[in-house]
């Protein structure tokens, strides 16, 4: 039976030849992106996935799928816009992103089972008050499956962060959580008045509701996280059994204000040096002590006042007296994960990008390796991707490319889930 906007549509004597799913290939110069495209059966919406640049059903906008095909993809900075014709089963046509060269797309027509070999489907849980909502990505082979809980970096993150992790474990035979942080989407509570202890609860709890379920082999049930979500990720697993593994990407090692001040120092060293380097760093520095110490302002004031005229005073982003981030930096800045490594039991795979300069590579696999061994944990797997950034992205090779995920990851991931603790090529 025809739903309503379709039947309209048919009506008026335009039928939605686009509605379905459809895989190809954006080409741009010599760069090609894999892609997904969802049209519903409406003609009306859809959604965008390209999941080697972190994105995964992606809303469409003003979309047209009777006649010629328009749809546009509208993103923070810029916008491509998508004009196509069909012909059977395929679709081709050109794309136009602000300020780069016109591209050509290739698409074909596949069927449910071939574009999506998983269902998504919503789940809620709580830790205490704070009430959570993500969704499941449930393989369609016979289970039980491993599974994973796939937890946030900083900031404002939903599920859609974790999205295309979830699709790449998902169509590897692995049951993955994607949920949205609290306080962003339509979980509840609020992520800037917690501790990152109270985030560690969320993601047990996410744990905790996948393990309840039948579809879910409970001995391989283990986290993921990126970022915040790698430096929480042994203290989800401290004490709590139902964590087997630990897949840790990109996250920093001990208290929480170095890796801010290596994230801060870094960048400033790639555009001053010599005394207007020492002087941003000190006063950066200054601002990190009061703000994790809950100390007065007085003194950083005046020395703000001083510096008013430096050239990388603003680069700084030292908030004002008023912000939230002082007393959620309270909170977080002193936490340190070392004793919580220190108790992880579990199989542990770690990845980083070796171009990461948010957090220091080589460095915190030091820390991580010389804890675990040191309390008797020799189940670690370590994995350097060359030329990937902080989010085990390799940027593109010219003007006409994408950035995408480093060979081989997220495969690596999914391998790991499916027999945690064997060393991953």
């Amino acid at each position: 039976m025809l739903g309503i906007a379709t039947a309209l549509v048919l009506v008026a004597g335009l039928s939605p030849l686009a509605a379905g799913h459809w895989e190809g290939t954006l080409t741009r110069g010599d760069a090609q992106l894999p892609v997904r495209i969802d049209i519903a059966a409406d003609g009306a919406h859809g959604t965008f996935s390209a999941p080697d640049v972190g994105a995964v059903g992606v809303p469409l906008s003003a979309v047209r799928a009777a006649g010629p095909v328009h749809f546009e993809l509208v993103g923070d900075r810029t916008t491509t816009v998508f004009d196509a014709t069909v012909t059977g089963d395929a679709m081709t046509g050109t794309f136009r992103e602000n300020g780069a060269r016109e591209g050509v797309l290739h698409l074909r027509r596949v069927p449910d089972a071939t574009a999506r070999p998983y269902d998504a489907e919503p789940i809620t849980f709580a830790n205490g008050d704070v009430r959570l909502s993500g969704t499941v990505f449930v393989p369609r082979t016979p289970g039980p499956h491993p599974a994973a809980v796939l937890v946030h970096g900083s900031g404002d993150e939903g599920r859609w962060a974790t999205a295309p992790i979830a699709d790449a474990l998902a169509r590897n035979g692995v049951v993955a959580l994607a949920y949205d942080k609290r306080g962003v989407g339509a979980s509840g509570g609020n992520w800037r008045t917690s501790t990152l202890r109270d985030l560690a609860g969320d993601a047990r709890a996410a744990v905790h509701a996948l393990a309840l379920r039948a579809d879910v082999d409970r001995a391989r049930l283990g986290v993921y996280g990126h970022s915040q979500g790698a430096e929480i990720a042994p203290e989800i697993a401290r004490d709590d059994a139902e964590v087997r593994w630990i897949a840790a990407a990109d996250g920093p090692v001990g208290p929480e204000y170095r890796q801010d001040l290596f994230r801060v120092d870094t960048a400033l060293a790639t555009r001053w040096s010599g005394d207007a380097l020492t002087q941003a760093e000190a006063l950066y520095a200054e601002f990190v002590d009061v703000a994790r110490n809950g100390a007065p302002h007085e003194r950083l004031r005046a020395d703000l006042a001083r510096a008013a005229r430096a050239p990388w005073l603003d680069e700084l982003a030292i908030p004002a007296d008023e912000s939230w981030i002082w007393a959620w930096y309270a909170k977080v800045g002193n936490y340190d994960n070392t004793a919580a490594w220190s108790s992880v039991r579990v199989p542990v795979l770690l990845l980083f990008g070796a171009d990461d300069r948010l957090v220091p590579p080589q460095a915190s696999i030091d820390d991580v390796v010389r804890i675990l061994r040191a309390h008797g944990n020799d189940a670690v797997t370590v994995r350097t991707f060359a030329g990937a950034d902080h989010t085990l992205h390799v940027p593109p090779a010219n003007v006409d490319g994408w950035p995408h995920f480093a060979p081989g990851f997220p495969d690596a991931v999914a391998a790991f889930a499916q027999h945690p603790g064997r060393t991953t090529p």
